[in-house]
């Protein structure tokens, strides 16, 4: 079953909203700007006549890694069907897997060292090299990275 959400519309049409920042984690610009991206990396975007644009299965995924539940929420956020919020989420994540090389680098071992002092002196945590949403978050070393 879906809901009327139509939201996530209204707020790509108002200037200033705060939907973005709730539900998504970012401003409306940061969002367009990550659409564009995905976009342009994404291989047959959805035809005219699908139910749910590009610009919207996108969101969905957002919302759905931005707020920490479970798909159904997430496609509820937005109205979108039990049975393609999976397809739609997984289309997305794969391409953001393959867009990760482009823009998750790893710091050499001198440039790890600079960020952990940059880290330690703005936000006082010792062997830190960075944060996400700033959470302090632990993650483990990839087994092939040396530094």
């Amino acid at each position: 079953m879906t809901f009327p959400a139509r939201a996530f519309e209204e707020a790509l049409r108002t200037p200033g909203t705060c939907w973005f920042c709730k539900k998504l984690r970012c401003d409306s610009k940061s969002f367009l700007r990550i659409y564009e991206l995905v976009r342009a990396s994404w291989r047959h975007e959805p035809g005219p006549n699908c139910k749910h644009k590009l610009i919207t299965r996108v969101a969905l995924t957002m919302v759905y890694l931005a707020q920490g539940g479970t798909m159904d929420q997430a496609a509820s956020t937005l109205g979108i069907s039990r049975s393609r919020r999976v397809v739609y989420i997984n289309e997305t994540l794969a391409v953001l897997s393959a867009m990760a090389r482009k823009f998750v680098v790893m710091p050499s071992a001198d440039e790890t060292a600079a960020i952990e002092e940059g880290f330690f002196a703005t936000a006082g945590f010792p062997g830190t090299v960075g944060a996400v949403d700033g959470t302090l978050v632990r993650i483990a070393r990839p087994h092939d990275f040396e530094g």
